[in-house]
């Protein structure tokens, strides 16, 4: 449909809404994603029961349309209608990306194509060895890693809307406000009088920029700034990323209405302690032996070097079966000095097994079946894979460092996560006592965790509720 057709949403047909959702950040991210991980698998956890319960004229959702250029308002309780996010049903439903019957999809073959990078005649000549492929050569095709992609067909309706009806509020879950259209768009809610809601996840690349790129903490300066001017409703998503707001904003602090709320421990999709059966794909990258599971992002900040160091220690010290130590997660950034430690060390090669980006039920397995799992990362806002190990009815060996003890409370171990010699003495305990870990494991398969469902039911009655303002 041509952009100028697209019927414009008249702010008296919205009228009624309790409140409305921007989706651009995870729009955004499925033009690139596949699977969901951290604050994006939140985000879709929290808007799926949202649309799903309440649907209709009580949640709306809008975002900017990255081809039309322009905000658009969908409803989207068909976006997480499945048992797994689906980034390209997201993509080709909102019209962002078109779908073929014939070409793999554009995300794919951008990673195929990224082998040729500064190859400039190459990466051309592999453009079209994947488009004979595709039209004539489906076993080449295969054998290139690639496939046809399916086309969903029940494309959704789209309604650009110029602004929000007064008294809605304007509900963020993303990161932060990265796009200049939706800033502008939220900056012209807030003159008219109306409340933007804002979850905050995390102020790391102000507090600690050593773990993040440059230009990743220029980004978020920016976001803070842009934040400040829209003074929004701040739900944090532990009392520590509170504080580390309030320490930001320092004496502006008083004229915010900064509310913490802990997140879920449910991995969604699955039933706590669920047995999970092995997937059977025939080329499975699940360990087939013992192992001890690390999950995350592998990027500096999770400490994965520091895990590897610790772990080292134990192949060192002529310990016998030891088992395999297992990262689950996509690969990240500024990760040299994990990958010099892989490089160096042949028994580390031999013992550690990655399984990178891994699907809902690959995770779910890995959670299951381990021996325990370990989280020794630096800082986080809340730390998601501390509670998944709790759904599964796993101990955890945790980082003893900001929001972390938040999450299990004293059902789990801490260790220091600046200390490789501490983190190895608390894997070496677990190890040598099972029956520690199994006592830990009752308690934890007893305790009351939080579902997303309560995440999100919690969320909205912030929302609805009256704005805590003081003078400012």
């Amino acid at each position: 449909m041509d952009a100028r057709r697209i019927p414009v949403r008249r702010v008296g047909d919205m009228e009624g809404t309790t409140c409305c959702f921007d989706l651009t950040d995870i729009v955004r991210y499925a033009q690139s994603n596949e699977r969901v991980t951290g604050i994006q698998r939140v985000q879709v956890n929290l808007l799926g029961h949202l649309v799903r319960t309440h649907g209709g004229q009580l949640i709306r959702c809008v975002f900017y349309h990255p081809r039309r250029k322009h905000m658009v308002e969908v409803d989207a309780s068909a976006l997480f209608d499945g048992p797994e996010f689906d980034a390209l049903a997201m993509r080709q439903r909102l019209r962002v990306e078109r779908g073929s019957r014939w070409l793999p999809t554009r995300n794919s073959r951008k990673r195929y194509l990224a082998r040729y990078q500064g190859r400039t005649l190459r990466r051309a000549l592999g453009k079209v060895d994947i488009w004979l492929a595709s039209l004539f050569m489906p076993r080449r095709l295969a054998a290139m890693g690639l496939a046809r992609q399916r086309v969903v067909h029940d494309a959704l309706p789209l309604r650009r809307i110029e602004r929000l009806p007064d008294g809605v509020p304007y509900v963020f879950l993303s990161a932060g406000v990265k796009v200049e259209p939706v800033v502008r768009f939220a900056e012209e809610h807030v003159k008219r009088g109306g409340e933007v809601v804002h979850l905050v996840y995390d102020l790391l690349p102000l507090v600690h920029p050593e773990y993040f790129t440059a230009g990743m903490v220029d980004d978020y300066r920016e976001w803070m700034t842009e934040l400040r001017k829209l003074r929004p409703r701040a739900i944090c998503i532990s009392e520590w990323t509170a504080d580390d707001l309030r320490r930001t904003l320092g004496d502006e602090a008083a004229a915010w209405d900064i509310q913490a709320m802990p997140m879920a421990h449910e991995l969604l999709g699955f039933q706590r302690n669920a047995d999970v059966q092995r997937p059977s794909a025939p080329d499975s990258r699940l360990p087939d032996k013992p192992y001890v599971l690390c999950v995350g992002t592998l990027e500096v900040r999770k400490n994965g070097d520091g895990l590897l160091q610790a772990w080292k220690r134990l192949l060192d010290s002529g310990r016998r079966d030891m088992p395999m130590l297992v990262f689950a997660g996509r690969r990240g950034w500024l990760t040299d000095a994990f990958a010099a430690l892989l490089e160096d060390s042949a028994p580390l090669r031999e013992h550690v097994h990655i399984v990178d980006s891994p699907s809902d039920t690959e995770l779910a397995w890995l959670y299951r079946h381990c021996l325990f799992t370990v989280y020794p990362s630096h800082y986080e806002g809340w730390g998601l894979p501390v509670g998944e190990s709790a759904w599964f009815g796993r101990y955890c060996i945790a980082s003893r460092s900001s929001s972390i003890p938040e999450v299990c409370g004293e059902l789990i171990d801490y260790v220091d996560p600046a200390d490789p010699d501490d983190i190895a003495r608390r894997l070496a305990h677990a190890l040598d006592h099972p029956e520690h870990v199994r006592t830990h494991e009752a308690a934890i398969r007893a305790a009351p965790l939080r579902r997303w469902t309560d995440v999100a039911d919690d969320i909205l009655r912030l929302v609805r509720a009256p704005p805590r303002r003081h003078a400012t």
